[in-house]
């Protein structure tokens, strides 16, 4: 019988570098000889506009949403945002707390009223009529949860996943890490979209407690604010900006009502811009969970990227911001940040969990084939390397993605594969139960684990929760 040490060894070699480099040889350095040969520069692609406030985000213009009816929508994993309580605190930009997050000395809004339908539908009042109450049986029969009927219409351009990445314990079959702690959730109407992603900062029902009701509270103030007739579409981004602000505010105080810990969360709005057939992408987000844009035609590029200096190696285990009661009550928002940026159509919009991005990392994926990497040029490599997943599959030889659920299946393939040998190494049962096949104490199981985790720091990738959620631009036909 193998020692562990031959097990281990094993496993390095069969798992420790991603699989397209099993089958073509120069497929895992494609990106990095673009990278070195300067191939990569792009010197049109569309800018990135970022900063603290909405003010400080120069203005685009917006064109007009074309229907407000949903076309698709998704939440996830099991059940998302659906599993929250409903009896949350309705905020309004009237709510007298609401400069928690953005201090504006515009009150345009401050004339806005909160509006609340009565349940009641025995009352005698006779200008009450039939349709009305036809209508309020409706929701009663079929309530709203975020301001949508029905979480589950998926569509092959408006997508999400979540997995884990954690090893299963051979004894008792579970994932080590559960449950997942993510928590995504997308909407799409005719010509646009909202992609919400968070992740539970640790592990446990608090922290996926903290996830759900941030994305509840978010998509939730977002439905009411910006996708409603009953209100005007926003004209400018900077509009947009503010009432992505005051929704991190809802989904702070959801967090708080609801008793979860600590999450990040990244908010995305597609709108169309004046410009036929172009759109724009409004982010605000805190935490490391990053948003992206792939384009055909311009590659990847990070649309968070301004909330993070890619010219500094950054602590993986630091979050570096976070809603929840970080200080018992007040959320952590260092590097909460406002983005902007152009979007084409067939452009794909996509938000990730830490749990991709960071392995999609040339050092953490053991990929570079560089003696030494400074932190912008991981950061460049970061973006090349998730191009050329896009482009060219997990094989190296295609085909492209084409769709935002194909996005989404290949980098949560991807990172499964890349972290298949950590996995198995902690699977191994001697590190569990003595030669008879009896169970070892925990102490002695945790001992065994310190030992192994330090010899698993030259096997590539990292044990996480892993999520994508995924829109294509398309001209709503």
């Amino acid at each position: 019988m193998p020692s562990f040490r031959q097990k281990f060894s094993g496993f390095f070699r069969q798992f420790s570098a991603p699989s397209e480099s099993r089958n073509d040889e120069n497929a895992s350095n494609r990106f990095i000889k673009k990278y070195l040969t300067g191939h990569e520069i792009q010197k049109y692609e569309p800018i990135i506009l970022h900063g603290r406030t909405p003010q400080e985000v120069p203005p685009q213009q917006l064109g007009s949403i074309k229907s407000y009816e949903v076309v698709s929508s998704l939440t996830g994993p099991h059940g998302g945002l659906i599993s929250v309580n409903q009896t949350e605190k309705h905020l309004s930009a009237s709510d007298p707390e609401i400069n928690f997050i953005d201090n504006l000395e515009d009150d345009s809004h401050n004339g806005e009223k909160k509006v609340s339908v009565s349940t009641n539908v025995d009352s005698t009042d006779e200008t009450l009529n039939v349709e009305f109450k036809q209508n309020i049986l409706k929701k009663l029969r079929h309530p709203l949860v975020a301001g949508v009927e029905n979480w589950n219409v998926p569509h092959t351009n408006a997508y999400g996943a979540s997995c884990s990445l954690y090893e299963v314990h051979p004894i008792t079959h579970r994932h080590t890490g559960d449950p997942i702690a993510d928590c995504f959730a997308i909407v799409t109407r005719a010509n646009s979209a909202i992609m919400v992603l968070a992740d539970g900062v640790n592990w446990g029902v608090k922290s996926r407690t903290a996830a759900r009701s941030a994305v509840h509270g978010c998509v939730d103030y977002l439905n009411k604010t910006i996708f409603t007739a009953e209100k005007e579409s926003p004209k400018n981004t900077t509009e947009v900006l503010v009432t992505l602000l005051r929704s991190f505010h809802a989904a702070h105080n959801m967090i708080l009502q609801e008793e979860g810990t600590l999450t990040t969360l990244t908010a995305i709005v597609v709108l169309p811009s004046t410009v036929d057939n172009h759109y724009v992408a409004c982010c605000c987000n805190v935490g490391d969970s990053l948003g992206y844009v792939y384009s055909s035609k311009y590659g990847v590029r990070e649309l968070t990227q301004g909330s993070h200096d890619v010219h500094r190696m950054r602590d993986m285990r630091d979050v570096m911001g976070a809603l929840g009661p970080v200080d018992g009550h007040n959320p952590e928002l260092s590097n909460l940040t406002l983005s902007i940026t152009q979007v084409d159509l067939d452009d794909i919009v996509f938000i990730t969990s830490d749990g991709v991005s960071d392995n999609l990392d040339p050092v953490v994926g053991h990929f570079t084939g560089l003696p030494s990497v400074e932190a912008y040029q991981r950061h460049k490599l970061s973006l090349l390397r998730t191009e050329d997943l896009i482009r060219n599959g997990v094989s190296g030889k295609g085909p492209a993605v084409d769709t935002a659920k194909d996005l989404v299946t290949l980098l949560l393939d991807f990172v499964t594969r890349l972290t298949a040998a950590k996995r198995r190494i902690l699977e191994d049962m001697e590190i569990y139960a003595d030669a008879n096949g009896k169970p070892l104490a925990q102490g002695e199981v945790r001992q065994k684990r310190k030992e192994i985790i330090r010899k698993m720091f030259g096997v590539p990738g990292k044990l996480d929760h892993a999520t994508v959620v995924a829109f294509k631009i398309n001209s709503g036909k």
